[in-house]
C-alpha cells in the first residue's frame, strides 16, 4: 500500500459540499475517500479518451480504403524477380 502523502484541496460552496457528504454517507465513505474516487474515475475517463481517435464513420471508411490500397514497391518487386539464395528441401 503507498502512502499518501500528497495534498489536494478544494473549495465548494455549502449545498455541493452537503451533496458531496450525502452521498459519500450513501456507499459508506469518507468524504476525503469518496471526492479522492470520484476525481480517479473522472481521470480515467479523459485519460483513456485521450488515447482515442474519434471520427465519423464515412471518414473512417476512407483511411481504411487508402491503407488496403498498395503502393509502388519497385525495390520489393526488384527483389522478388531475383533467384531465391536459400532453396527449400
Amino acid at each position: 500500500m503507498t502512502t499518501k502523502t500528497e495534498r489536494v484541496e478544494l473549495r465548494v460552496a455549502p449545498q455541493s459540499h452537503e451533496q458531496i457528504q450525502a452521498a459519500a454517507e450513501r456507499v459508506n465513505e469518507s468524504t476525503s475517500e469518496f471526492v479522492r474516487n470520484a476525481a480517479l474515475d473522472r481521470a480515467d475517463r479523459v485519460l483513456a479518451l485521450s488515447s482515442r481517435t474519434l471520427m465519423p464513420a464515412e471518414q473512417f471508411d476512407a483511411l481504411i480504403h487508402a491503407l488496403d490500397v498498395a503502393d509502388d514497391a519497385p525495390n520489393l518487386e526488384k527483389l522478388a524477380a531475383e533467384p531465391r539464395r536459400f532453396a527449400r528441401q
